[in-house]
Order: C-alpha cells, then sequence, then structure tokens
C-alpha cells in the first residue's frame, strides 16, 4: 500500500498568478464541509479539501524540482489550472497539464479564470496547448470566474469545492447559507462575551506582548532559513523565479514594518533579500532594476557597519553589496561609479583580513578585488598590468585550495581568474600561453561541476569556459578537431536555456555558441557559407529577443558589436562588397552615436577600425588601431595587417602576418586572406600533418 501523502488537488499557475494562487491555496485548505454531507455516490464526506498541493509553497528543497513535481501530480486527485493569458504562454503550466492529462481525463481538471484577466478574452485563449489538444473538438471546459461581476470568491470557492468533493452545488450553497446564519448569532454572542472579558484581557496584556515576542523571534528564524539554507538549496536548481519567490516574500515581511521598528538583526535579513532580489534581476538581464535592489542593500549595511566598525560579518555584508554594485554600473557601461565601487570593495576586503586573517573566506575577498582590478585594467586596454592583477588574485586562490583542495568556491575563484588571464594573454599575442590557461580552466570547472552535479549555474559556466576554450583551440588552427566538441558544448547549453528562459546569463552563452557556429561554418565553402548566413539570422533573432527581455539599452561589443562585425564578414564572403561597406557604415554611425551618448561597456577602438577597414578607409583604420597595438588580439593585428596593405604598406603588413603565424594564430579567415599573398605564407596545424 502506498503510504505516501494524497492530495486533494494541485494548483498550476503562472508566477504572474502567484497572489490569486495563494488566495486560493488558504481558501480551499479552510474550507469545511458541512456535517451529514454526502457525496452523489451516497459516501458520507469528513473533514475539508486538505492538503492541496502548490508547487512554491508545498516543495521541498529537493535539488530534482520537476521530479517533486511530477510526483505531486501523481498523487493529486484533481489538477486547478489559473487560466490567464500568462498561464497559456507558460511552458511550465502547459508541461504540467500534459503530464498530468498523460493518465486521467480533462474532467479532473478544473479551470479558474483569474480576476485579471481581460473580461473580453474568450476561454479558449486562456487554455494551455496540452488542454486544448484533450478537449473533443469545439469544446470549452466548464470554468470558474473569478473576474468583476462574474461568480465572485465565495461562489467560486463553493464551486470548486463541490467539484472537489462530488457533491452538487445546490447543497453546498444553501447548507453554506445556514451555516452563515448561525455565524451571525454566534458573533452576536460573541460581542456580549468579549465585553465582559475586556476587563479579563487587561490582565492577559503582559502574557500576550510576551507571545508576540516570541512569534516574531519564531518568523525571524523562519526568514534567516529562507534567506541561508533554503538559499543555497535552491541556488543550483537554476529556477529563478522559485528564488524571486523567497526574496519577495521577506521583502513582503518586512513592507510591513517601519524602518524605525527595525533592529539591527531585522535590517540585516531585509539587506539579504534585496541582495538576491539584486542577483536575481541581474541574471535576467534586468541592470536598472539590480543596481537600484543592490543600492538599497548597500546603503543599508552601510549604515549597519557603521554603527558597529569591529564586526566583521557587517564589514563582509557591505563588501557583498559594494562588489554588486560596482558589477552591475560595470556592465551598464559606467567605468568610473564602477571603479569607485571596486576601490571601495577592495578597501573593505583588506579590513576583513586586518580584523581576522584566519577567515579564509574573508582572504578570498582580497583575491575578488584584485580580480576587479584587472577588469578594469583590461577594459582600459592595458593587458599586462591586467595580467599582474589576476596573478595576484590566482595565487590567492591556489593558496586557498592547497588548505581545502575540494572547495568549490576555490576551484571556481581559481578558474575566473585564470579565465581573464587567458583574454590578457590573447591580447598580448601569446597564444599557447592564453591556450594552457583555458585548459587548466575548463578542467576547474568540470572538477567543481563533478563534485555538484546539481547545480545548474555551476555546470552552465563550465560548459561556457569549454565553448571558449574551443573557440581559442579554432584560432590556432583546430577547427576540424574542434567541430564535433562545439555541437556537444551547444546542446547543453541549449539545454540549460531551456531549463529557465528567464535566466539572461544562460541565454548570452546560448547566443555567443551560435556566433561560434557562424565562425567556423562560414569558411567551409558555398554550402557552408549558406548555412553560415542562416545561422546568423536565428544567432541575430535570440539576441533581440535577449534585449527584449532584459536592458535594451546595453549594447556590448563581444555580443552587438560582433553579430555586426559578422554581417559583414558574410557579406564579403559572398562578394557582396556594397552590402558590406553599407553594413560598415552603419556600424561606425552606431558606434559614434553610442560614444556621445556615453552608452555601451569597453574599448570599442576594435570594432571602430574593423568597420573602417570595411567601408574602404584604411588609413581611418591604421589611425585608430596603430596607438593601441600593444593591447590588440590577434584577430584585431590583422585588421590592423590589413588595413597596412591596402595602404600600400606591405613591409608593415608582413611584419605584422609574421609575427601572427609565429604566435600560432591559424583562423579559417587568417588563412584565406593571406595564405598566398606572402611568400610562403601560413599554414594551419591540420594543414600540415
Amino acid at each position: 500500500m502506498d503510504s505516501r501523502q494524497r492530495y486533494r488537488a494541485f494548483i498550476s499557475y503562472s508566477h504572474r498568478d502567484r497572489k490569486t494562487a495563494a488566495w486560493l491555496h488558504r481558501a480551499l485548505e479552510t474550507y469545511r464541509a458541512p456535517k451529514q454531507l454526502r457525496s452523489e455516490g451516497g459516501e458520507a464526506l469528513a473533514g475539508g479539501l486538505r492538503p492541496i498541493f502548490r508547487d512554491r509553497d508545498d516543495l521541498s528543497a529537493a535539488a530534482d524540482l520537476s521530479g517533486a513535481i511530477r510526483e505531486a501530480l501523481d498523487r493529486s486527485d484533481a489538477l486547478i489550472v489559473l487560466c490567464s493569458p500568462a498561464s497559456a504562454a507558460s511552458r511550465w503550466v502547459d508541461q504540467e497539464l500534459a503530464y498530468f492529462l498523460a493518465t486521467r481525463g480533462p474532467g479532473q481538471v478544473i479551470c479558474v479564470i483569474t480576476p485579471s484577466t481581460p473580461l473580453a478574452t474568450p476561454l479558449d485563449e486562456l487554455l494551455t496547448p496540452a488542454l486544448r489538444a484533450a478537449l473533443p473538438v469545439g469544446v470549452e471546459p466548464l470554468a470558474v470566474d473569478l473576474r468583476p461581476g462574474a461568480d465572485g470568491r465565495r461562489l467560486a470557492r463553493l464551486k470548486i469545492a463541490a467539484r472537489l468533493l462530488r457533491v452538487s452545488l445546490d447543497q453546498l450553497v444553501q447548507r453554506d447559507a445556514r451555516r452563515r446564519l448561525r455565524l451571525m448569532s454566534a458573533f452576536t454572542a460573541l460581542a456580549l462575551a468579549v465585553t465582559v472579558g475586556m476587563g479579563a484581557m487587561t490582565v492577559l496584556t503582559l502574557q500576550s506582548r510576551q507571545i508576540a515576542r516570541e512569534q516574531r523571534d519564531e518568523t525571524e528564524a523562519l526568514v534567516a532559513y529562507m534567506l541561508g539554507d533554503l538559499r543555497q538549496q535552491l541556488e543550483p536548481v537554476g529556477r529563478l523565479d522559485v528564488l524571486d519567490g523567497v526574496s519577495a516574500k521577506v521583502l513582503a515581511y518586512y513592507a510591513k514594518a517601519r524602518d524605525d521598528r527595525l533592529d539591527d538583526k531585522a535590517l540585516a535579513q531585509r539587506a539579504k533579500a534585496q541582495t538576491l532580489l539584486g542577483t536575481i534581476r541581474e541574471q535576467r538581464g534586468d541592470l536598472v532594476g539590480a543596481e537600484d535592489a543592490f543600492g538599497q542593500a548597500a546603503t543599508t549595511t552601510r549604515t549597519l557597519a557603521e554603527r558597529d566598525p569591529k564586526d566583521g560579518q557587517r564589514i563582509f555584508d557591505e563588501a557583498q553589496n559594494v562588489f554588486w554594485l560596482g558589477y552591475v554600473q560595470w556592465r551598464r557601461g559606467d567605468v568610473a561609479g564602477a571603479e569607485r565601487g571596486f576601490k571601495q570593495y577592495d578597501a573593505l576586503a583588506r579590513r576583513l583580513v586586518q580584523l581576522d586573517p584566519r577567515r579564509a573566506e574573508w582572504r578570498v575577498e582580497v583575491a575578488y578585488a584584485n580580480n576587479n582590478l584587472g577588469t578594469l585594467l583590461f577594459e582600459q586596454g592595458r593587458p599586462e598590468e591586467a595580467a599582474a592583477a589576476f596573478r595576484k588574485a590566482l595565487a590567492v586562490f591556489e593558496a586557498e585550495r592547497a588548505r581545502a583542495p575540494k572547495a568549490k568556491v576555490n576551484l571556481v575563484g581559481a578558474a575566473n581568474s585564470r579565465a581573464w588571464l587567458a583574454d590578457c594573454l590573447v591580447r598580448l599575442g601569446r597564444l599557447r600561453e592564453a591556450l594552457a590557461e583555458r585548459e587548466a580552466v575548463s578542467a576547474l570547472l568540470a572538477e567543481a561541476a563533478a563534485g555538484a552535479r546539481d547545480d545548474k549555474r555551476l555546470l552552465a559556466r563550465s560548459v561556457a569556459a569549454e565553448s571558449a576554450l574551443l573557440r581559442l583551440r579554432f584560432d590556432l588552427g583546430e577547427a576540424i578537431a574542434s567541430r564535433q566538441a562545439f555541437e556537444a558544448a551547444t546542446r547543453r547549453l541549449n539545454e540549460l536555456a531551456a531549463l529557465d528562459p528567464s535566466n539572461a546569463r544562460w541565454r548570452e552563452y546560448q547566443v555567443i555558441s551560435q556566433m561560434d557556429a557562424v565562425d567556423r561554418i562560414a569558411w567551409t565553402g558555398p554550402a557552408g557559407l549558406a548555412k553560415a548566413k542562416a545561422l546568423h539570422v536565428a544567432a541575430a533573432a535570440s539576441l533581440a529577443k535577449l534585449r527584449a527581455t532584459g536592458d535594451a539599452n546595453i549594447w556590448a561589443p563581444d555580443l552587438d558589436g560582433r553579430m555586426a562585425m559578422q554581417a559583414i564578414v558574410l557579406a564579403q564572403c559572398a562578394g557582396d562588397q556594397p552590402t558590406a561597406k553599407s553594413l560598415a557604415e552603419a556600424l561606425l554611425e552606431r558606434l559614434r552615436i553610442l560614444s556621445d551618448k556615453r552608452e555601451g561597456e569597453g574599448d570599442r577602438s576594435a570594432l571602430r577600425g574593423f568597420a573602417q577597414l570595411a567601408a574602404g578607409d584604411p588609413q581611418a583604420a591604421i589611425s585608430t588601431l596603430s596607438p593601441r597595438r600593444g593591447s590588440l588580439s590577434p584577430a584585431v593585428m590583422d585588421t590592423l595587417a590589413r588595413a597596412y596593405r591596402m595602404s600600400g604598406r606591405r613591409d608593415e603588413a608582413a611584419a605584422i602576418v609574421e609575427a601572427l603565424g609565429k604566435g600560432g594564430y591559424a583562423s579559417p579567415s587568417f588563412l584565406a586572406f593571406w595564405g598566398d599573398s606572402l611568400p610562403g605564407g601560413v599554414v594551419s596545424r591540420e594543414a600540415s600533418t
């Protein structure tokens, strides 16, 4: 016999309808069937409708979210679906319905139209594809309607209860009316009793205060659990909506209290919830909202740290928010704001180590600060200095790895420092050294992911690192050998992006993998060029969708700029020079506007030089790129060499090409352009073998 708990019903809903779902959950679980009520089959009905399953309340901290939901659906007698435009478009709601309908008929599904649904919307447009497919042609299910002027909440509750209890609605309505009359009589008698009892209440006041204080302590303990253990268990799952629900509940709790009535502990908990909200918004691409959340959290933690400057935990909390605020400002292109934040973060990290040098989590804060400094130097076109900062950070992480070799934070920290160091080495033309660092990054993250198989965020970073390694190998002439690995990485990124479509960072990884495929295929002949064009269209559509759901004002050289460059290259490969020139001129105009508005992130000189050359102005490209020769990647040095050649300065072009060849640079575009134009040209490693 199966002893596991069964549910009267499973409530399926879109995250946007969570308030209605919460009300319905409470309304059904608090409903009590009238005494002596019998079902249509004649059986006695005792008790109420408990339990009702609502995933965000009843789901445990299990790592396998989908498995837990499937199990709950298997153990539910009915499925209640909140019908709204949002739920009709929700992939999760449709999957829950499809799974339930696979073993039960549509008669076990109860449709409830949400109160916010427009009155003119027909029911058919509010159903998911799975439910529409399960219904006979031309048949609509009976629905409970919560919209104004329709059933209303009391009647809706009775309609659903009647369906779940398998009794007629008339029975419940009549018995409910009689019960309400009895309640009114009871309340009248109670009012008289309350009047008599007011004197006794004075005696109990002190006891009530003690009870309230104990209840508050219990609530605070629950909040600490939600922001601590529960968050740590939920983050690896990769569902931002679940984490969003945690932060929303905590912030809603604290919103009921005035700031001047919150003690330091409550203020710290509220700041943690705001930090969590900021990280969720950042991952969703809402950088403006993330900056606002981190800013509020930083204000609170700064106040708390000032009250007790020797409390290391308060300084640590402030440092986290200062970092996140600077990071979001960096991503939004506010380099000055990011620099101020990162310098403040570095000072806080050093204060922590001074307070207690024995704490490992504080020692690594100094490493993170060095990584931040290196990032700014890298963006300023100073790769040699940036590499030195990343090596300092790496030294700290490696020292911590020696103490705790399997600690995930040390593995990931070392991998991050090595990844940035690899980028610096690429800028310095030291591709073989960069390859060694990229291989180390891939190995570190693979090791960390193997030790935390349920951590989807870590898995995404591991796959993205593998893709970056493959891109570097591609530039070193290993295009054929890495083709299958490229395709495998792309499949894994697509699976992760499908797991949580709201995660903008995972979708960025997906877009980058699509653009990598364009580079890989464009140089494999006419058929490859046609396929590359189709892939580029798909990648552009993915990027447009990403921008539409995130911060539409962000313009990133490695995404938007690279997409524009690829369009120009594809036109050049097809021999369509007029189109290539037109696209190049459009890119130059976009860069000019961005420069005037001070928008976008990173150094855009590489893009500008490329576009100037493609527009037919090699001298402008030389003027843009030559002053930065010490910080240009091999691909951009290739652009400069082509500009020299078009300007008639063949010796300077040859010198660059020779240096790139000796450094191992052998991308297909480089070989296609220079292979026949210089004596003894450059050949790829695969061609030589």
